[in-house]
């Protein structure tokens, strides 16, 4: 594997800071999907909610954000069950929590600096490296 040099590493870095700002930006959207949802509860805007959380559960991961994208990926799980299988009371019930977890991953996001913690590690990736 070849080893990135003090540039490419300082790019990456400002491109991921660069992500990092436009994440609350990407919250509004997909909780105004969420909001839409909960108004109609019809497939169009489940179809809108999913397209915007599986945008998000692979741009997080891409740029590091694992717990975004873990929690993203929850939702994107239901959103495409729900999708397949339609909207039954219990299946709406999941939405909130499912929110809710997301909404902690971006204050945990928030709450990080530069270099910080929450980055995707490759398997068998060192912390000393």
């Amino acid at each position: 594997m070849t080893r990135l040099t003090e540039a490419q590493r300082a790019q990456l870095e400002a491109l991921r800071q660069a992500y990092r700002a436009e994440l609350p930006a990407k919250l509004g959207l997909i909780g105004g999907a969420v909001e839409a949802l909960h108004a109609g509860w019809e497939r169009a805007q489940l179809q809108a909610l999913y397209d915007l959380i599986h945008k998000l559960t692979g741009s997080a991961a891409i740029y590091g954000f694992r717990d975004i994208s873990r929690a993203a990926g929850d939702l994107e799980s239901w959103a495409l069950q729900a999708l397949d299988g339609g909207l039954h009371e219990a299946r709406r019930l999941e939405l909130t929590p499912l929110m809710s977890a997301l909404r902690q991953a971006f204050s945990t996001t928030e709450t990080l600096g530069p270099g910080a913690p929450g980055r995707v590690r490759r398997r068998g990736s060192r912390a000393s490296r």
